[in-house]
């Protein structure tokens, strides 16, 4: 068993190196677990994983440590939290958005039918936030509410309704979710999701306040100081370059503002496929297809997507922001779980972790 071991890490590495240079990546990092129940023939691997560079520019070495800005991984977190706040019989999936948020207005009449599960589904018929701003980030606690009451919002218009069962990909309906959560919770929605998830599971090096882990500051020196990886992206001459700002705004904390590492968020599978994090009836419902995704086959459940890939059933979620890219997804059928980050915008981290699965069920390659 440690020689198939050997050889299935060597196999990854190459892999990694191989991908690192042909896809002209500052930084790459993987892990993977696979339980010693596993069917697996690798059953009992821990791979953790880092090659390349945390800053592209100065040379310095990415490690396994570092910590990356997973994007929307985040929204896995959310809807762990809204399953978990329905076990603490303070909500319900089928509660109506405006019964829990009567203030809550967009310019069509629908918006009465739309359900938490609809939001956690992307079923909701509610369109795409705009623009982030990066660049003008907000930090206090009332920034995520602010945004829910914008004029974005406000102003915007179902695209169908919501029973009508269609996807449409909408971080509205997650920023949306996040106050929901600060309402049926009484704190806000930051503070519960680290009260009942990260500090429970001792995820020390997660948050979603990235701010905090600068002092307040946001500007990429101090945050690197910190042990973050750095966000990159490439100029009109293809140049790996840094990007200007880090992508943080507290006004769309539940969409995208997760930054954690490989032994995190290892922490964050392995719960899910022991099913310690909810109860079994919450997971039936979380992993339940609610909808198809349109062109890739995928369905989602709540909060989850959900793949096939080899015979095997994966849920996970992308991750996509300007200078990050991150693709997580476990395999409960193989007790197995696949985290893939880079720092550049672009990086094609699904196609990777899609490979990575490949060799590892690919027992004859």
């Amino acid at each position: 068993m440690e020689r198939e071991r050997k050889m299935i890490q060597n196999k990854l590495t190459k892999y990694m190196e191989e991908t690192l240079f042909y896809q002209d990546l500052p930084g790459l990092a993987l892990g993977i677990f696979i339980g010693e129940d596993s069917e697996n023939p690798f059953a009992g691997l821990r791979f953790e994983k880092t090659i390349g560079y945390k800053n592209f520019i100065t040379k310095e070495e990415l490690l396994p440590e570092h910590i990356f800005h997973m994007a929307s991984v985040t929204k896995t977190f959310v809807g762990t939290a809204v399953l978990l706040l329905q076990e603490q019989g303070k909500l319900s999936i089928e509660d109506r958005l405006i019964d829990i948020l009567p203030w809550f207005h967009v310019n069509d009449s629908r918006v009465s039918d739309i359900r938490v599960r609809h939001l956690l589904a992307h079923t909701a018929g509610l369109g795409d936030v705009e623009d982030y701003g990066w660049d003008q980030p907000e930090t206090d606690e009332g920034a995520l509410r602010r945004y829910v009451e914008s004029e974005e919002v406000r102003e915007s218009a179902l695209l169908w309704g919501p029973e009508e069962g269609k996807f449409r990909y909408s971080n509205i309906g997650y920023e949306t979710l996040g106050v929901i959560i600060a309402a049926a919770s009484g704190m806000p929605f930051e503070d519960y999701v680290a009260k009942n998830i990260f500090e429970p599971l001792a995820m020390k090096d997660t948050t979603l306040l990235t701010h905090e882990r600068g002092g307040g500051k946001l500007d990429l020196e101090t945050l690197s100081r910190a042990g973050m990886a750095m966000p990159h992206r490439k100029d009109d001459h293809k140049h790996i370059i840094l990007e200007d700002q880090y992508p943080y705004n507290r006004a769309h904390g539940p969409s995208s503002t997760l930054t954690t590492n490989l032994a995190d968020i290892a922490i964050w599978a392995r719960v899910h496929l022991d099913k310690k994090m909810l109860r079994e009836e919450s997971y039936q419902q979380a992993w339940r297809p609610q909808a198809l995704v349109p062109n890739n086959g995928e369905h989602i459940g709540l909060s989850w997507f959900i793949r096939e890939q080899n015979g095997y059933t994966l849920y996970g979620h992308e991750g996509n922001d300007d200078g990050f890219r991150a693709s997580f997804w476990i395999c409960p059928e193989l007790n197995m779980h696949i985290a893939v980050a880079s720092n550049i915008s672009g990086a094609p981290v699904k196609k990777i972790n899609k490979s990575v699965f490949d060799i590892l069920t690919d027992y004859h390659g």
